[in-house]
């Protein structure tokens, strides 16, 4: 009987996330970065698939057994692999240019403290 009176018990001793919070949330589900991982697969597959597919409906049509076949399978591996090149390339750019943020920040905290030594300096030492 009380869990009919009362069902969302458990919800009641939990905060409520403030706006900000569910903002925030909601803008790290999904980046730039994670849904462009998720199109490498269709870059890969569909020129691999597609090359070969249209290929053979070409061979058919002109009667030159597998040759269209052939040359679109390698034209498609050679389009998937550098879709992935480009897209490792750019992941390693990406990395890179956090590295730097990171280590420009920690630059600025550096000089923000020397700063304030040497203002604690001149207070106890009168220079």
């Amino acid at each position: 009987m009380a869990e009919e009176e009362n069902p969302d018990a458990t919800q009641d001793s939990q905060p409520e996330p403030s706006e900000v919070e569910k903002i925030t949330r909601r803008g790290r589900m999904f980046s730039a970065r994670d849904l462009r991982a998720t199109t490498i697969g269709w870059e890969i597959a569909i020129p691999i698939v597609g090359g070969p597919l249209l290929g053979f409906f070409l061979d058919r049509r002109l009667d030159t057994s597998p040759r269209w076949t052939l040359i679109l399978l390698g034209v498609g591996i050679l389009s998937a692999v550098a879709a992935v090149i480009r897209y490792v390339k750019y992941e390693f750019y990406i990395m890179n240019k956090e590295e730097n943020e990171r280590m420009a920040a920690e630059l600025e905290k550096m000089k923000e403290l020397i700063k304030e030594q040497e203002r604690r300096r001149r207070q106890r030492y009168g220079k």
